[in-house]
């Protein structure tokens, strides 16, 4: 009985999404044009939780930096003072190339 029960676990951990978390957003389809209408001077870490899930990497050094996958393979990138709001987002090219994005008023 245990192992069918730890195996039906298991099968549902599996289905869950990768960046999944209590704090996971509703699922939505990561491209860039889903997250650019949010992408606004006012987007803090937690707003940014709240609307996108939790991201897939966080780094960063004096700096909260997200780390979103996108879709197409590219990599979407939210740079915060702390707790503050957004100082930039960039996208980040497959092949590595690196673009600031605007953030909206």
């Amino acid at each position: 009985m245990r192992f069918v029960l730890i195996t039906a676990l298991a099968g549902l951990m599996l289905a869950a999404p990768a960046c999944g978390g209590a704090d996971t957003a509703p699922s939505q389809a990561r491209t860039l044009a889903a997250f650019q209408p949010h992408l606004t001077m006012r987007l803090t870490p937690a707003l940014a939780r709240t609307q996108f899930g939790a991201p897939d990497e966080e780094t960063g050094s004096g700096l909260r930096i997200y780390i979103y996958r996108l879709d197409d393979g590219r990599r979407l990138w939210l740079g915060f003072p702390g707790d503050a709001p957004i100082v930039y987002a960039r996208i980040e090219a497959v092949d590595g190339a690196v673009s600031d994005l605007t953030l909206q008023p």
